[in-house]
C-alpha cells in the first residue's frame, strides 16, 4: 500500500470525530393535522428500521379542530420537522407560525403536501427541493422523502441514517458529491506539488468514516485499517494521475481538480458498495479509472 501523506494520528483523530458525531442525538419530528399523512410519512421514514432504532423518530400528536398544527416544542439545533399539510393550508397563520417556530429554534423545516402541487412551490426557509408532494391515495415517495430529509439533515443525516435504513443511500450520495466538491476546490487552489495531498486525504478518511457511521458500523480501529486500505488505493490513484500532468495540455489545475473530483467520488463509491454489502473494496477496484488516464497520454 502507498505510504500516506497523513499521520496516524490524524487518522486516530477523524476516527474519533465521526464517532462523536455519529453518537450525537438527531432527531427527526413528524407533525401535521392529518393523523393519516402524520401515520403513512413516518412509516415511510422507519421502513427496515428496529423499533428501538425509531426512537429517534418523534411523532406529534394531530393537531385539533382549534389548532391544526400543533405548536412545535422542545426543538433543538439541527433537528429535521417534517410538516405534513394539505395544500389549502399553505397560507394560513398556523403553518407560517411553525416556520417561525422551526427557523428560531435552530431546526431545518421539510414540507410535505398531501397532494402534490404540480407546480414549484417555495416556503420562507424552505427550498423546492424541500417541499414534497405525496402521490394519489396518500402514498409519500420514499425517495424523494429521503433525499428532502437527508438534505435537511446536513452534519447529523449520518447519525440519522445509522438508524433509518431509508435515508442510507442518500446521505451517503450527497456526502460523496459534497466531499468530491471540496477536493476539486483544493487541487485547484494548491499550486505546490502534493501540497493538496493531506487535505484531500483526511477529506476523504472523514467520508469513508461517515459513509461506515451511516450504515450503523462501529467506527473505531477496526474500520481505520479498513480505511487506510481505501484511502491508500485513493493516494496510488491520484499519485499516477498527477505524474500524467506532465503529458497534458491544457491548464494543470483544472485537470487537478477533475482528478481530485474523479478520485474521491470514486472512493466514496466504492467505501458505499462495501458497507452495502455488495462488492469488497480492494485497490483493484480503482485500477480502470487510472488506465483511462493513461491512456490520455496518446
Amino acid at each position: 500500500m502507498p505510504r500516506l501523506p497523513l499521520k496516524p494520528l490524524k487518522i486516530y483523530s477523524a476516527v474519533r470525530e465521526v464517532r462523536e458525531q455519529s453518537e450525537e442525538p438527531a432527531r427527526i419530528l413528524v407533525t401535521g393535522s392529518q393523523r393519516e399523512a402524520v401515520t403513512a410519512v413516518f412509516e415511510a421514514l422507519t421502513m427496515g428500521a428496529d423499533t428501538g432504532q425509531s426512537a429517534c423518530l418523534l411523532d406529534s400528536q394531530a393537531g385539533a379542530e382549534a389548532e391544526p398544527l400543533p405548536p412545535l416544542t422542545h426543538l433543538k439545533h439541527g433537528d429535521v420537522v417534517t410538516l405534513v399539510i394539505a395544500p389549502d393550508e399553505m397560507d394560513s397563520l398556523a403553518f407560517n407560525n411553525r416556520l417561525t417556530e422551526a427557523d428560531q429554534a435552530g431546526a431545518q423545516t421539510v414540507v410535505v403536501l398531501t397532494q402534490a402541487p404540480g407546480v414549484e412551490v417555495y416556503f420562507p426557509g424552505v427550498g423546492p427541493s424541500r417541499v414534497v408532494g405525496m402521490a394519489p391515495g396518500g402514498v409519500p415517495p420514499v425517495d424523494v422523502l429521503a433525499e428532502a430529509v437527508a438534505e435537511a439533515a446536513g452534519d447529523t443525516a449520518v447519525a440519522l441514517a445509522s438508524q433509518l435504513p431509508v435515508l442510507r443511500h442518500e446521505a451517503c450520495r450527497q456526502l460523496i458529491r459534497k466531499t468530491s466538491r471540496q477536493n476539486a476546490a483544493v487541487g485547484c487552489l494548491f499550486i505546490i506539488p502534493g501540497a493538496d495531498m493531506p487535505v484531500m486525504t483526511i477529506n476523504e478518511a472523514r467520508m469513508v468514516l461517515r459513509i461506515a457511521a451511516a450504515h450503523g458500523e462501529e467506527v473505531g480501529a477496526e474500520r481505520a485499517i479498513e480505511l487506510l486500505s481505501v484511502i491508500g488505493s485513493g493516494f496510488g490513484f491520484r499519485a499516477v494521475a498527477r505524474q500524467l500532468l506532465d503529458f497534458m495540455p491544457g491548464p494543470g489545475w483544472i485537470i487537478k481538480g477533475g482528478v481530485a473530483y474523479g478520485g474521491t467520488r470514486a472512493l466514496g463509491e466504492a467505501a458505499k458498495a462495501y458497507f452495502d454489502g455488495s462488492t469488497r473494496v480492494t485497490p483493484s477496484r480503482l485500477t480502470p479509472l487510472v488506465d483511462k488516464l493513461k491512456r490520455l497520454r496518446g
